[in-house]
């Protein structure tokens, strides 16, 4: 039977077929290597809201608590990063700014899929990306400041190898041409957030090693030049602001403690080898992988990658305080995080 004998559905069909055969997906592939954050995470957890009656999340959350005014004091520094084998990489060592924290290195590769299209607005983003060995030093209960040894906060200290972050094909949210010809792509359903800086020094961001403490309460107001005017978690009882995330492997993993092992590696703020929690989760501990991954990245006239930057959280729930204050079933109220920034690697 001659094609023009077909029939016309069963014709569309092997044309398409053909095509498709003939035209496979240019997907465009680029190594990138740069930081996964600065030497440490920003947080704000749900104690801040109940306890010290203050606002920690990155844009404005809480106006108002019981009909009384609440202040914005933004993000709260806790988790520091140290050399695996550093001396400050133990739960014995308190973290001031300027010890010899480090900024865990990233590397891996980010894939562009123009999904046969010539519209940038359907591409698709996916990569592995890799966290060199460092150690994470993270207080735990940070309402119980009595819970370590002497009178001590409770820490506890994750090391590991590496942690590869599978990022899966995700669509983007916004694709606009660029000065280099290129492409700029957004993955962050309500766009990608400005980053807070330091009020004292512009070049000290988000996360910065001088932000307040979650036990400073209000005292903590006027350190940062925000708030935001978007958010940067996933869930919708806090920004609503969804982007990618990753699953992760991590390796050579360890954890220890100065509570006799009793918060390693069970708790919200700890990460493990284990799957990550669904939202709304209690008590459990953070895979590795991350709850959001709100990305922007820059690529030139060829689809070559040239900056990635990407804001990151792992959100949680502390059920505490009144029934009032609590966020609704299945959701999280609390969140650690930080910012990525890969560049083309030198070799690419």
């Amino acid at each position: 039977m001659s094609a023009s004998k077909l029939p016309a559905g069963l014709l569309s069909f092997v044309i398409t077929g053909l095509w498709s055969a003939m035209v496979p997906s240019a997907e465009t592939t680029t190594a990138v290597s740069g930081t996964f954050n600065n030497s440490q995470e920003n947080a704000c957890i749900h104690v801040s809201t109940f306890f010290y009656l203050t606002d920690c999340f990155y844009a404005r959350h809480r106006e108002e608590l019981a009909g009384q005014a609440v202040p914005w004091s933004g993000p709260t520094v806790n988790p520091v990063y140290y050399a695996v084998d550093g001396e400050q990489a133990t739960p014995d060592h308190t973290p001031a700014p300027g010890d010899q924290r480090i900024a865990p290195a990233m590397s891996g590769s980010l894939t562009i899929d123009d999904s046969d299209t010539a519209d940038p607005a359907d591409d698709r983003i996916s990569g592995t990306l890799i966290v060199a060995p460092a150690a994470r030093s993270v207080v735990v209960n940070v309402n119980e400041l009595a819970g370590g040894p002497a009178g001590k906060p409770p820490r506890a200290v994750m090391t590991w190898s590496s942690i590869t972050h599978s990022l899966e094909p995700t669509a983007v949210h916004s694709a606009t041409a660029n000065e280099y010809d290129g492409i700029t792509y957004v993955i962050a359903s309500r766009g990608f957030p400005r980053r807070l800086c330091h009020t004292a020094d512009s070049q000290d961001c988000f996360p910065s090693a001088r932000a307040g403490l979650t036990t400073d309460g209000q005292s903590a107001e006027g350190t940062w030049d925000g708030p935001a005017e978007i958010g940067i978690t996933r869930d919708v009882h806090m920004a609503g602001n969804i982007g990618a995330r990753t699953s992760a492997v991590i390796a050579d993993y360890r954890c220890v403690d100065n509570r006799n092992q009793i918060t390693c590696p069970d708790h919200n703020v700890v990460w493990s080898t284990s799957r990550e929690p669904a939202p709304g989760t209690s008590n459990e501990n953070e895979g590795p992988g991350l709850d959001n991954l709100l990305l922007r990245v820059t690529t030139d006239a060829t689809g070559k990658v040239l900056l990635a930057e990407g804001f990151w959280t792992n959100e949680y729930r502390i059920n505490a305080g009144p029934a009032f204050m609590q966020a609704p079933e299945g959701h999280d109220n609390s969140w650690q995080g930080g910012f990525l920034e890969l560049r083309a690697a030198a070799d690419d």
